[in-house]
């Protein structure tokens, strides 16, 4: 035999009470209520097709960088260079977009273009993306170093350093401003930076580089 459940009178009421409010809710504000629910209904339809768009922004923005990654790795540099500017003029900001400027950036600094390769990194550096940011930050110094422009490129990892006191590349960061400034022949400020260093990265390959080199500078 099944015992039957009985609900205290007390919650009966609250119960009752409720269900009767939303009901006479409903009934005086029954514009409102449909206006509420059209919204409601509108804004979901609404984020759908939000994310299938961004989702098919990102599958076409991928596609193009893989064209033009096909195009470079086969020798077509001008091709490759034609599929990127394309790619970051349709789908500005995308990440698709910004690793294909840093592939043309490090594509001209291998060929010894270190101008354009410059002007190209400058493109990324601001990227929301951390990675994309730290890597263009770097390589616009090599790039700098490379044209002999040492000034800038100390200056460019000074601020690096200065707005990412914790990133993961401070070592290098730090070894391309002391390299900077011995290649300037600021042999003060050198020794600063690879003291600080070997240090405070003592067990990296660049810590290990710096003391080296402050060897090499006070002899």
């Amino acid at each position: 035999m099944t015992k039957q459940i009985t609900v205290p009178v007390e919650q009966k009421d609250i119960i009752v009470s409720f269900i009767s409010g939303i009901i006479n809710f409903c009934k005086k504000n029954k514009k409102g209520v449909i206006a509420a629910c059209i919204i409601i209904v509108l804004a979901s339809i609404i984020g759908g097709c939000y994310s299938a768009h961004i989702k098919k922004i990102n599958q076409r923005s991928w596609a193009a960088y893989y064209a033009a990654q096909v195009a470079l790795a086969e020798g077509k540099e001008e091709e490759g260079f034609f599929l990127i500017d394309g790619l970051t003029e349709r789908y500005p900001g995308t990440d698709a977009a910004q690793y294909a400027q840093l592939m043309k950036g490090d594509v001209l600094y291998n060929a010894g273009k270190y101008t354009q390769a410059a002007d190209t990194y400058k493109l990324i550096i601001t990227s929301k993306n951390p990675i994309l940011s730290t890597v263009a930050a770097l390589s616009l110094a090599a790039s700098q170093q490379a044209m002999q422009d040492y000034a800038s490129a100390a200056a460019e990892m000074n601020q690096f350093i200065q707005n990412y006191p914790t990133s993961f590349a401070l070592p290098q960061a730090y070894f391309t401003l002391a390299l900077s400034q011995e290649l300037a022949g600021n042999k003060t400020e050198a020794l600063n930076a690879y003291k600080h260093l070997a240090d405070a990265y003592a067990m990296t390959y660049f810590g290990r580089v710096a003391k080296d080199k402050m060897n090499q500078l006070q002899k």
